[in-house]
């Protein structure tokens, strides 16, 4: 636990929300694989701008299940912090892939009001397969990671998921099993994603409450 609050630090400052909107529950964003917080600045400052206390994580590393409980010690330290009953999460790459061990297996459906992943490989990524453990290859659609995440439900609690994609995504970015938002957004490069205002225009409603695109509801398998 010392080893994940010291990680905590390293979490970004909150951007200021704006002071003549009312108060809505904080939002929580995930950067991708090899990222930084930084490659959410963008999405940051327009939730922000929106009213949403806004924070960023800088995540330690590849493994999604340490980079899981540094994502459960924020939230905890972040809903203590403002107040809130619940925040909303928003993932990108293997930043969702993250979020959703949170969700599965850490307790964060009960805390957790939306979910919206950008460009995660939910089903896997075949690349992957060739990186080790520590480096993402817990994306390769035959690890025991992805397995288990994978297994039963994908979208525990009651929560409103949102899966969005490019066109120009390679990664297996499908409807996740259960009730969940799904829409396609057509020509930004993966990287691109985060700063993207389609991108950031899609998870602000999803946030919001609005689905951007069509609620799919597929049998769990």
């Amino acid at each position: 636990m010392r080893f994940v609050l010291a990680l905590l630090l390293t979490v970004l400052p909150p951007a200021a929300a704006a002071t003549d909107q009312v108060p809505r529950e904080p939002v929580i964003l995930v950067h991708g694989w090899t990222g930084a917080g930084s490659d959410m600045s963008a999405m940051r400052d327009a939730f922000a701008a929106a009213g949403y206390p806004a924070y960023v994580v800088d995540l330690p590393g590849q493994n999604n299940v340490v980079n899981a409980l540094v994502i459960a010690a924020l939230a905890d330290s972040v809903r203590a912090q403002t107040g809130a009953g619940r925040v909303n999460l928003v993932g990108h790459s293997m930043g969702g892939l993250s979020t959703r061990y949170y969700l599965k297996h850490l307790g964060g459906a009960a805390k957790v009001r939306t979910f919206v992943s950008m460009g995660s490989p939910h089903y896997g990524y075949l690349p992957a397969c060739l990186l080790g453990e520590q480096d993402g290859g817990q994306m390769c659609p035959f690890n025991p990671f992805l397995w288990d995440l994978d297994a039963g439900d994908d979208t525990p609690g009651d929560i409103a998921y949102t899966t969005l994609r490019s066109t120009k995504d390679a990664a297996d970015v499908t409807r996740l099993d259960g009730g969940a938002c799904f829409h396609e957004i057509a020509g930004v490069e993966h990287p691109d994603e985060p700063r993207s205002p389609l991108f950031i225009a899609a998870a602000l409603a999803a946030v919001g409450g609005t689905c951007p695109g069509t609620f799919v509801e597929l049998p769990i398998t």
